[in-house]
């Protein structure tokens, strides 16, 4: 069984948004919180144990944004144990220490000397990261404000009717009621900006059939995949659902349905030439649409340059991060972490 993959979370106006902490918060895992600074081991970590307990559960790997290569979180499902990175941007604390939740802290095998012989370098480029991480919310706040308005205007041509009898015959044909879940729609992220540009983790669609929405508007594919998710949640099945990170609010790009094996994914990254298409434009009143042309293509046009502005900056911050990462890995004992690893990997075993 191959391992599911999504983003722990991604950068929003407002800051880093994840939803791994429903799942922390559930009380139905026990969550090891890991701390340390860039460098540190924290990804080398958990990627050591996700291989080690690889034929006795399959983890879903949670990937960093802002570095696609780095892992942010591990959740094992059929042990009920759940790897998470702590530190910022994305900051867990326990909340029952102990009972729930164990802290694991990578700064106990660093060398302080070290560390503070190079303070003035580590604190450089933390600032200069934050300070590049803040210009990309401000584009974010940009591109959301655009989409807002694209939306808003595609709302008034949206032939909702005719769409919501279109989600009904699909539900009917595709969702049998015999559904084994319970019924729960959960949100992770499966695509999200990142250094390398907009991706999204295909992983999170292995096996499944998917049906790719082509919607330029957005509208559509909002309230499809919304109602799609009830229906599916009404026959018993449980839904993963991923919110578009460049829009305010809950404004549904993907779901994933696990036990048919089924995926409907929108979005310039999410659809192949395989998939089956679904034409959002026959859900439009195509007359209110012309009318608004020069709105869209204008929105449309300042979102891409304003993209290509948060990713090159992406690029920049991830540039820094590696400088900043580099003051730590030489101040760092990984043997002792290597050790700790393999600890943990046969208690979790056993």
């Amino acid at each position: 069984m191959s391992n599911r993959t999504y983003f722990l979370g991604c950068p929003t106006p407002d800051g880093f948004e994840t939803h791994l902490g429903d799942d922390i918060k559930s009380g139905d895992f026990f969550t090891y919180i890991i701390k340390g600074g860039p460098g540190t081991g924290k990804s080398t970590l958990m990627k050591r144990l996700a291989a080690a307990l690889s034929d006795v559960d399959p983890a879903e790997l949670y990937y960093c944004s802002s570095d696609p290569d780095s892992l942010d979180a591990l959740v094992f499902r059929k042990l009920g144990v759940i790897f998470v990175d702590g530190t910022a941007p994305h900051v867990f604390e326990p909340t029952y220490p102990g009972a729930r939740e164990r802290l694991l802290d990578l700064g106990r095998f660093w060398n302080g000397d070290k560390l503070r012989d190079n303070a003035d370098d580590v604190i450089r480029f933390s600032d200069e990261n934050s300070k590049l991480h803040l210009r990309v919310k401000r584009c974010l706040g940009a591109i959301c404000s655009l989409n807002a308005d694209t939306i808003a205007a595609s709302e008034a041509a949206l032939l909702g009717d005719k769409l919501e009898a279109y989600a009904r015959r699909l539900s009917l044909r595709l969702m049998p009621k015999t559904g084994h879940g319970a019924g729960k729609v959960s949100l992770r992220q499966i695509t999200a900006i990142t250094p390398k540009g907009v991706v999204t983790q295909s992983a999170a669609f292995e096996g499944c059939t998917k049906y790719a929405i082509a919607d330029p508007y957005y509208a559509v594919t909002d309230m499809l995949l919304k109602s799609l998710s009830v229906h599916a949640a009404a026959a018993g099945y449980d839904v993963i659902a991923s919110k578009n990170v460049f829009h305010y609010g809950c404004v549904y790009e993907h779901i994933v349905i696990p036990e048919l094996n089924l995926a409907f994914v929108s979005g310039d990254t999410a659809g192949d030439r395989n998939d089956e298409k679904i034409n959002a434009l026959r859900f439009y009143n195509r007359d209110i649409l012309r009318e608004r042309r020069r709105r869209y293509l204008f929105n449309a046009g300042a979102k891409r340059e304003l993209t290509a502005s948060a990713v090159e900056t992406l690029v920049q911050a991830k540039a820094v991060h590696d400088d900043l990462e580099r003051c730590y890995i030489g101040a760092m004992n990984f043997g002792a972490i290597e050790k700790l690893t393999a600890e943990l990997a046969e208690k979790l075993k056993a």
